[in-house]
C-alpha cells in the first residue's frame, strides 16, 4: 500500500453525496419530505464524514448481511434505472426519498430523520459502493437543517444512527452476472442503539431479515442437535464446536461472511452436505450466510480446567443460565442444581466418611 493510503479513508473517493430531510413523528402517517437543491460538493466535510463513517462501520460494527430478496423490489428496480444511467444520482436519491417517504406513512411507529445518500469508490479493494444512512440529528448535529449540508465534525458515533445499509454495488453487478466472486452476498446493515426496524428492511427488500442475535442463535441450537442425532460422545462434541467457534470468530474479527457451507464441512468433511441439509431445515432455518454475534458465539466455547486437585469443565452458556455462578469478589464458583447422580456421589462419599 502506498503512503497515500496508509492514513485511514484516504482509500474512499467520493463521486456524489446528498442529503434529504423525512419529518414524522411516531403515532402518526404524516410525513413532511424536504428534498435537497443538489448533490453536495465534495470537500474536506465530507471527505471526513465517509472516513469516520466507514472507519466506525468496518471497525466497530457487526453488520448483518444480505441480498434482495425481490418481494418489494421497489429501491431495487430505481438503483437499476440508475445503474443503467436512465437517472442522474441526484434524481435517483429524489426517487429513494420519496419510496421511503410511502413506507413511512404506512407505519405509525415510524419516525423521520435525515436521508444521506453516498456514493463512493474503495481504490484499494476497487469496488463501487452506495450507502443509505438514516440519521435523527439530535445528538450530534452532523446535518445543518437550513440547507442539508454537513456540518464540521471529529467523529459519528454508530449510536447516533438508525440505520445504515452499504451497497457492494461491484460485487452485486458480479452476482447478477454470474462473473467470478467467492462473494454470496451485496447488502450489509449496522445500527446504532435502536433495533433495526422491519419498515426500514422492507424499504431496502432484503432477504435476512434475522438479527445477527437470531442467526447465531439458530446455528448454535442446530449445531446441538445435530451432535445428539449423530450421538457424538462429550469430548468430540467439545472438539467440533471449539473448530467451528474458532472459524466463526475469524470471520467476524476480519469481517467476512460466515458461510454454512463451510461449517458443514468443518463438521463432517466427509459428508460436507450433511449438516446444510439438517441446519437448512423448517425447524432451525439457518442462513446460508451467517451474521455472527460474537457476544453469542462464545457459547460454543467450553470451559475447562484441570490441577493436581481438582478437574472441572463446563459450557459457557451455564454462566448465563445462573446454573454456575463466578463472584469475582469473593473469588467464588457456585453451581446450582446439581444432577442427581452427582449429588448421590457426594452424599455417599460424606456418608462413609461418617
Amino acid at each position: 500500500m502506498s503512503k497515500k493510503l496508509k492514513k485511514w479513508g484516504e482509500n474512499l473517493n467520493i463521486k456524489k453525496i446528498v442529503i434529504h430531510q423525512l419529518l414524522k413523528n411516531a403515532g402518526n402517517r404524516a410525513v413532511n419530505a424536504k428534498s435537497a437543491e443538489q448533490t453536495l460538493n465534495v470537500g474536506e466535510k465530507e471527505k471526513t464524514f465517509l472516513r469516520n463513517l466507514d472507519k466506525s462501520y468496518h471497525k466497530k460494527s457487526s453488520p448483518i448481511y444480505g441480498i434482495f430478496a425481490d418481494e418489494y423490489s421497489t429501491f431495487k428496480n430505481l438503483l437499476v434505472d440508475y445503474v443503467n444511467e436512465k437517472v442522474t444520482f441526484y434524481n435517483f436519491s429524489v426517487n429513494v426519498m420519496n419510496h421511503y417517504k410511502k413506507i413511512l406513512e404506512g407505519t405509525t411507529s415510524a419516525t423521520g430523520g435525515y436521508m444521506i445518500l453516498c456514493e463512493y469508490t474503495n481504490l484499494t479493494t476497487k469496488n463501487d459502493l452506495l450507502l443509505v444512512l438514516m440519521i435523527n440529528n439530535k445528538e450530534g448535529f452532523v446535518v445543518d437543517e437550513s440547507d442539508l449540508t454537513l456540518n464540521d465534525i471529529k467523529n459519528l458515533d454508530l449510536s447516533k444512527v438508525d440505520v445504515a445499509c452499504l451497497i457492494n454495488m461491484t460485487e452485486w453487478a458480479n452476482i447478477e452476472n454470474n462473473n467470478p466472486t467467492d462473494r454470496k452476498t451485496y447488502l450489509s446493515f449496522v445500527k446504532g442503539l435502536k433495533q433495526v426496524s422491519y419498515y426500514f428492511m422492507q424499504f431496502i427488500d432484503v432477504d435476512n431479515k434475522n438479527t445477527s442475535t437470531e442467526s447465531t442463535n439458530r446455528l448454535i441450537k442446530a449445531i446441538d442437535d445435530y451432535a445428539n442425532s449423530e450421538s457424538w460422545d462429550r469430548d468430540f462434541k467439545i472438539q467440533q464446536r471449539n473448530k467451528v467457534y474458532t472459524y466463526c470468530h475469524k470471520c467476524i474479527d476480519e469481517k467476512k461472511e460466515i458461510l454454512l457451507s463451510t461449517i458443514s464441512t468443518i463438521l463432517d468433511p466427509e459428508n460436507p452436505d450433511k449438516f446444510q441439509d439438517f441446519a437448512i431445515g423448517e425447524q432451525y432455518k439457518v442462513s446460508a450466510i451467517i451474521s455472527g454475534d460474537k457476544s453469542k458465539m462464545k457459547f460454543l466455547k467450553t470451559i475447562s480446567y484441570a490441577d493436581n486437585d481438582f478437574k472441572i469443565e463446563f459450557d459457557t452458556k451455564l454462566l448465563t443460565d445462573n446454573k454456575i455462578h463466578f463472584d469475582k469478589k469473593t473469588n467464588k464458583l457456585t453451581i446450582k442444581n446439581i444432577p442427581e447422580e452427582l449429588q448421590q456421589k457426594i452424599l455417599a462419599l460424606n456418608n462413609n466418611a461418617n
